[in-house]
């Protein structure tokens, strides 16, 4: 039993190490001036950069330029990557620059020049290259360098994953590649987060723990992520079993893929100590042998942004055990001491009293958001300021909770248990054992969040005398800092960037969300809480309390009542296609938002109707998923920027092979071959998928040579192919407005705008008849 008492105390000693030994941690030579004029040229003097455009191959020239002063070997990997999956091909060119090592084996820093084409793209990806490009000067100014180091720009990433689709057919890069570092961002500001890993992460995660100076991220991120509708160039690499850490900015994502992603807003500390972390594991993994491979996942958090811990599965599995088993001897001996105490019946009295309040205040939390949200014109009126929204649902849960407690003072005082701190952790602790075990069945990841605080709770309420008030708060105290640094800022930053998260997607958000996620939060904080600073006699003046929650109500409602649901630095994400069908005399104009009503300026085209259907074409487009699409007839997109220039049939044995010819007139554009209704071709020299009862076959940014789409079909019908048709998908509208080519009479003040026009072409007349076949 000594012996046991003596490890937690050995184990929190050398917590306490490595935290201060973190403090110390050296810093690499990353100089966060030279990092920022690499995004002022790329998203400042060069602009938004889609694949395919004058603006991507200055980008690409002029990091190439970069990597060559440094002393890199570049070479430009231009190919037609492919991914049959979606049925898309693009013309990519990848940068692949390399600085050799004493050993061919290299590892890599990865991040994408190209941008959306709705944005200039600061952060997504200029931040990712900008530190790449430093970190590569720093990394070349060693004297010693054991592995050799990849550079991998990669393009298209925006359109697809396309480039690093393309980069993984490179036979160089991928049998030397055997570790690397991509560099993401959905957000312009701290934290930048370790979001995934994988596979066989266990000793890279190893490196980042020791010795990033700036960690943050934990491996419950990758639950989220598999949650959202995301993907990077990580994605595509992991397929190929090569160990990597995927790290992106995710602080004020307000601007991700927006024009509102400017140099301005990119956070000068995310490219600091975004730097200084890619260094540093660049610089230790000189150190480890990364030909290593590993079938371990590991499980890794920060602590308070100070150090971080990694650690495998089976010590994951172990820490969950004792921490449950911990826990429940925890519990018994607390549980019986307050029973002892106060007696059974009043106990389960309690409990019932706690379970009315856990289920209230989460209840009254939903009931304010909807009736916030029925109290505006906005579906989402806490978007740009969700801090008053948060503090209002604060204040209603803990009202909640008081009134219900406030309730408990009618009944008679035979039923009241005495006031002692361990009656909050027996009514606490079950809670916590079944949520822990909760997740780590669904989200075994995460589970670290849950385990840790019971660890720590079970293990110094199984130590201390339940009896002693002293103790146990001096236990809940030491409980509600392992909490408040595995919680408080991290809850913080994945609250606000859920705001932005779903406040771009295409659905109303629920409005239980916000009022789930602080219940969980509260669940973890409020427990240790009350456990160390409740009071042990009777509240001298609770009146007190109750005026000064009827004020925060006030108070708090008010700010969230009055707060804009959307300002110029939180816009509104609107999206507006015109659709060209053939030589009709008017196209059809969408606009559409998670925000009902149009908002349009003078000049906009009149007659919109609201819809829920897919637009009218001779090809199916799929509708809108975003809650409320408008629709109208409006002007005439004119001439296509890419013409469908030849079409020809063929009579072979068993069928008929067609071959179409595009050519853009202008740079960037996307092009899909669509086939007669019901035909899939037998063979096809560009891969496409089925979608809408139609064979479809996409190719990004067509050279100005063309592309041309060759497939048989077993069938002798020539007839049908006049069915045939080919998009042609551009940013923005003919004769429109700066450099995102929008309409005059969309507004921009509070609004951001996603365009594009659509030109469905038929095939040139007149209709070519099938050649026979040579004999």
């Amino acid at each position: 039993m000594a012996r046991m008492r003596q490890r937690p105390a050995a184990l929190a000693l050398l917590s306490l190490i490595v935290i201060a030994s973190a403090c110390s941690r050296p810093r690499g030579l990353f100089l966060e001036q030279n990092a920022r004029s690499h995004v002022e040229m790329l998203a400042g003097t060069i602009g938004s950069r889609p694949v395919g455009t004058p603006a991507n191959a200055r980008a690409r020239a002029y990091i190439i330029d970069q990597l060559k002063l440094y002393g890199f070997e570049v070479r430009v990997q231009e190919t037609d990557a492919r991914r049959p999956e979606f049925g898309v091909t693009a013309r990519v060119s990848n940068i692949i620059a390399m600085l050799p090592g004493e050993r061919p084996e290299a590892v890599g820093v990865i991040s994408h020049y190209d941008s959306a084409r709705e944005t200039p793209g600061a952060a997504d990806d200029g931040f990712g290259v900008a530190v790449s490009l430093e970190a590569a000067r720093s990394f070349a100014s060693r004297e010693r360098r054991k592995w050799s180091l990849f550079v991998l720009v990669t393009d298209a990433e925006e359109s697809g994953l396309m480039g690093a689709a393309g980069l993984m057919t490179d036979r160089e890069v991928t049998d030397r590649l055997r570790a690397y570092i991509n560099l993401e961002a959905v957000g312009s500001s701290t934290p930048v987060v370790l979001f995934e890993t994988g596979p066989g992460n266990r000793w890279l995660t190893s490196v980042w723990a020791r010795h990033a100076p700036y960690p943050r991220g934990g491996s419950y991120a990758l639950e989220v992520y598999r949650r959202l509708p995301n993907d990077t160039d990580f994605s595509i690499l992991k397929r190929r079993d090569i160990p990597g850490l995927n790290f992106a900015s995710a602080g004020d994502s307000y601007p991700y893929h927006t024009a509102r992603d400017t140099v301005d807003r990119l956070s000068p500390r995310a490219l600091r100590e975004t730097g200084e972390n890619v260094v540093s594991i660049l610089g230790a993994l000189q150190d480890v042998d990364v030909t290593q491979r590993s079938k371990e996942d590991g499980h890794y958090f920060d602590v308070a942004g100070i150090t971080a811990v990694s650690y495998g599965p089976g010590a994951a599995w172990i820490l969950a055990a004792a921490a449950l088993a911990l826990g429940v001897i925890a519990f018994v001996r607390i549980t019986a001491a307050v029973i002892r105490a106060a007696g059974v019946l009043r106990w389960i009295l309690t409990l019932l009293w706690a379970l009315l309040a856990l289920v209230l205040a989460p209840l009254a939390m939903v009931g304010i958001t909807w009736a916030l949200r029925a109290s505006r014109e906005f579906y989402h009126p806490w978007y740009a300021h969700p801090d008053r929204l948060f503090a209002l649902l604060a204040v209603v849960g803990f009202a909640v909770a008081w009134a219900v407690t406030r309730l408990g003072a009618w009944l008679p005082p035979r039923a009241h248990v005495p006031r002692h701190p361990a009656t909050a952790w027996s009514l606490a602790l079950p809670l916590w054992i079944g949520v822990a075990s909760l997740v780590l069945w669904t989200a075994p990841a995460a589970a670290h969040l849950w385990t840790v605080p019971l660890l720590a709770a079970g293990l110094g309420l199984s130590l201390v005398p339940a009896h002693s008030g002293a103790g146990v708060r001096l236990v809940s105290l030491a409980v509600l800092v392992v909490v408040a640094m595995l919680w408080l800022r991290d809850a913080w930053d994945l609250a606000r960037f859920a705001v932005a998260v779903l406040g771009r997607m295409p659905f109303v958000t629920p409005a239980y969300i916000y009022a789930a996620f602080l219940t969980a939060a509260g669940i973890m904080l409020v427990p240790p809480f009350i456990g160390a600073f409740a009071p042990p006699g009777r509240l001298l003046q609770p009146s007190l309390m109750t005026a000064v929650c009827l004020v925060a109500l006030a108070v708090a409602g008010g700010l969230a009542y009055a707060a804009p649901a959307y300002t110029h630095e939180q816009p509104l994400r609107r999206y507006v296609r015109a659709i060209q069908d053939g030589g009709a005399l008017q196209a059809t104009w969408e606009v559409a938002s998670t925000e009902p009503g149009l908002d349009l300026d003078v000049g906009a085209p009149g007659g919109w109707s609201p819809t829920d259907a897919a637009p009218p074409a001779s090809v199916p487009i799929p509708r809108f998923p975003q809650s409320f699409v408008f629709r109208t007839k409006g002007p005439s997109l004119g001439a296509a920027p890419a013409q469908f220039s030849a079409f020809t049939q063929t009579a072979v044995a068993g069928g008929i092979e067609v071959a179409a010819t595009v050519i853009p007139s202008e740079p960037g554009v996307v092009v899909t071959f669509v086939a007669p209704p019901e035909l899939t071709p037998s063979r096809s020299n560009l891969p496409g998928i089925l979608r809408a009862g139609r064979w479809r076959a996409t190719y990004v940014a067509p050279t100005p040579e063309g592309v041309v789409w060759r497939a048989g079909f077993s069938t002798t019908d020539a007839s049908v192919f006049q069915q045939v048709r080919v998009l042609v998908n551009a940013g923005g509208f003919p004769g429109g407005d700066g450099w995102q080519r929008l309409a005059p009479w969309l507004p921009q003040d509070r609004t951001v705008w996603n365009s594009m026009s659509i030109w469905i072409l038929p095939p040139p007349s007149p209709p070519i008849e099938p050649v026979p076949p040579l004999r």
